[in-house]
């Protein structure tokens, strides 16, 4: 069966990226080489509610689940850093089959970047200082952030997961709904891996990764998720050898469908750490991943962090 679709745009990294790491931009001097470095390409993003079978963690890199929240106010960050923070937790406990989990943080969206100051459109200033506006194109996470988890893993495998859902509990998500690309439609070389500046103070260095445009992507959304649906993503996951299979690109779209008076998208997203069976040999895969990172920049960028 055909699915019922949208066609929308994402904002993808210049094929030039391809086998080489993405400095930010502030770390290109040349302003036009600046401007081109991730590029708008249509895509077409399918009704993932009506496919058969539904996606899964699995096979598919996200699921939607039925799952409110009894926490009121999802801006109370008390309430959000312990009632929420469990319910994100079982959540994924429930999805996973794991057998622990840690919640690291959590981020808002809550409007349109790049708008004037004031613009009732614009993002807005978070309960957390998370930066609040709609994201392009990405994944968060990358062989490198498995440093910062040692202890936590205590040398069991583990896989980070996005529980992601509206803090709005009156409306269902309309506008700039967040669509997810297959990971089995993802090629190894279509993955760029990106440096980056964390959006908390103070701000890290990080590796992370942007996507190269390729027509075999699918892409799927959820239309109008309802404030008792939660959307459940895979971030990274070290049993997964494959690359492209460790994680879910995704980033918001614009529905064409979407009412012009739909209320701003306003949701909270928490990155859960689930922890599942001991690793035999930890080191030697942290190894080989992180070996799948370009070492080399562009010709004519710093590539040496200590620089900077």
């Amino acid at each position: 069966m055909s699915l019922p679709f949208v066609d929308a745009e994402g904002n993808f990294a210049n094929d030039r990226y391809r086998g080489v790491r993405m400095p930010p931009p502030e770390w290109v001097p040349d302003a036009q080489e600046r401007g081109s470095m991730y590029q708008r390409r249509p895509i077409r993003v399918y009704n993932a509610r009506l496919r058969e079978p539904p996606p899964t963690l699995d096979d598919n890199g996200f699921t939607l689940v039925d799952a409110g929240t009894a926490v009121a106010d999802l801006h109370d960050q008390q309430a959000v850093t312990t009632e929420f923070y469990d319910e994100c937790a079982q959540i994924v406990r429930r999805v996973t089959g794991c057998t622990g989990t840690r919640v690291i943080q959590h981020q808002y969206r809550n409007g349109y970047g790049g708008l004037p100051p004031g613009d009732p459109r614009g993002h807005k200033p978070t309960a957390n200082g998370s930066l609040g506006q709609y994201g392009g194109t990405h994944a968060d996470i990358g062989p490198y952030a498995e440093n910062r988890w040692d202890e936590i893993a205590d040398a069991r495998h583990c896989a980070m997961f996005n529980v992601w859902r509206s803090t709005d509990l009156a409306h269902d998500i309309e506008v700039m709904p967040l669509a997810l690309c297959d990971m089995q439609t993802v090629a190894f070389d279509d993955m760029v891996a990106a440096d980056a500046w964390g959006g908390f103070e103070p701000r890290q260095r990080l590796v992370s990764y942007r996507l190269a445009y390729s027509p075999d992507q699918r892409w799927y959304y959820f239309p109008r998720i309802t404030p008792s649906e939660t959307l459940v993503f895979k971030q990274y996951d070290t049993r997964q050898e494959v690359a492209n299979l460790r994680t879910a690109y995704h980033g918001a779209i614009a529905d064409p469908t979407t009412p012009d008076d739909a209320p701003l998208r306003e949701t909270i997203e928490v990155r859960v750490l689930a922890l599942f069976d001991k690793e035999t040999e930890r080191e030697s895969r942290k190894a080989r991943f992180q070996a799948e990172v370009p070492s080399a920049f562009p010709d004519g960028v710093i590539s040496d962090w200590a620089a900077r």
